[in-house]
C-alpha cells in the first residue's frame, strides 16, 4: 500500500469528536451518511476527467473531494485527493493513482458504515 494510504487513519478519530462534540450525534450522523454518494460521485467526476484528457479539470475534481472528505475526518480519502490534486504532474500519473483513489474510497465508506453501527 501506498505511503500516504499508510500515514493517515481511514477516519480521524480527532476530527470526528470534534465534529461529535460541534454538531451532536445526529447531525454527525447525517453528515456522513453523505459521504458515500458524494465520495462516489467525485470518483466519477475525476473519471470523467481522466477520460477528456483534462488535467486541469481533474485536479479541480480532486480538490473538492479532498475538501468535504477533511471537513469529515475521512483523512486518508483526502490525503490521496490532495496528491492527485496537487503533487501529481501527468494524467498518467493520475491514472496510475485511481486504484488507490477508489480503494480508498470503498474502505473509507466501510468505515462510515461499520462507525454509523456501533458509534
Amino acid at each position: 500500500m501506498d505511503i500516504v494510504a499508510e500515514r493517515d487513519p481511514l477516519l480521524d478519530p480527532d476530527q470526528i469528536e470534534l465534529l461529535r462534540d460541534a454538531l451532536g450525534e445526529e447531525e454527525l450522523v447525517r453528515m456522513l451518511s453523505q459521504l458515500p454518494a458524494a465520495a462516489a460521485d467525485a470518483l466519477q467526476k475525476i473519471r470523467e476527467c481522466l477520460a477528456a484528457a483534462d488535467l486541469a479539470e481533474t485536479r479541480k475534481a480532486a480538490h473538492v473531494l479532498k475538501g468535504f472528505s477533511s471537513s469529515l475526518g475521512a483523512a486518508r480519502l483526502s490525503a490521496v485527493a490532495c496528491e492527485i490534486e496537487v503533487d501529481l504532474a501527468t494524467l498518467a500519473d493520475v491514472e496510475a493513482r485511481m486504484p488507490l483513489l477508489a480503494e480508498t474510497v470503498e474502505a473509507t465508506i466501510a468505515a462510515v458504515a461499520e462507525m454509523q453501527e456501533h458509534p
